[in-house]
């Protein structure tokens, strides 16, 4: 099956290079606004159709019940053109004491090519969406300032007891000997926690650095936590 695979491929050249390119890795949407918005661009001379939607996780689905519409579904982008998609929220049907998360779906189809057997794929871009309702009354730096890192066992548990999800990057452990090691960490929403495993050999005493992602993308650095 795979030889016979390798043969098809072979008799087509592939174009994959996404065209669409978004101008942003997440976007804040800020419960005081009328609307949030994401810039995107076609880099290539050719017109692209995009497709534009949002999903709560699983890209495999297309909820009908989520209460942030995209403006415009689907729009046509002429070559080394901009656009601007909006999100609007209905105004009900999302908690006020948290964030909600949202992915944003930003799919291009290219132009039919006018060159034989050329196999063009079609590709997607997601970024999240995060719906911050006005009256929190925190930032993110607070937040994540303010997490919660305990020990237990061979397992490293941080806890968020605030409203905003916070994206964590690498967890550095440093012994008291300064001996460094790092675990890749994942997002944790709010009033929730998150568990990681320890590296084998992990001292007691050892102080913990990590990385997250604010709110333009960057990564920030929190350091010097004890354990």
């Amino acid at each position: 099956m795979k030889k016979l695979l390798s043969a098809v491929l072979c008799c087509f050249s592939l174009s994959a290079a996404a065209g669409i390119q978004v101008d942003a890795t997440r976007v804040i949407y800020h419960g005081n606004a009328q609307s949030a918005s994401l810039n995107i661009h076609n880099d290539k001379p050719e017109t692209y159709m995009v497709q534009t939607w949002l999903d709560q996780g699983d890209a495999t689905k297309t909820p009908q019940d989520i209460p942030v519409q995209v403006i415009p579904p689907v729009l046509k982008l002429a070559g080394n053109k901009e656009a601007v998609l909006r999100f609007i929220y209905s105004g009900k049907g999302l908690p006020q004491d948290r964030e909600s998360l949202f992915w944003v779906n930003v799919q291009e189809i290219p132009p039919t090519s006018s060159k034989e057997n050329v196999l063009q794929i079609a590709v997607r871009t997601r970024i999240k969406l995060f719906y911050r309702p006005d009256g929190l009354n925190t930032t993110l730096e607070k937040q994540a300032e303010a997490l919660k890192w305990h020990r237990q066992g061979n397992q490293l548990i941080v806890e968020n007891s605030g409203p905003l999800n916070i994206t964590l990057g690498t967890v550095t452990l440093t012994s008291g000997s300064g001996k460094k090691q790092t675990i890749d960490a994942d997002m944790i929403k709010p009033f929730d926690h998150a568990t990681m495993t320890l590296p084998a050999g992990t001292e007691n005493g050892s102080r913990i650095g990590f990385s997250y992602i604010n709110d333009y993308g960057g990564n920030s650095q929190v350091n010097n936590i004890s354990l």
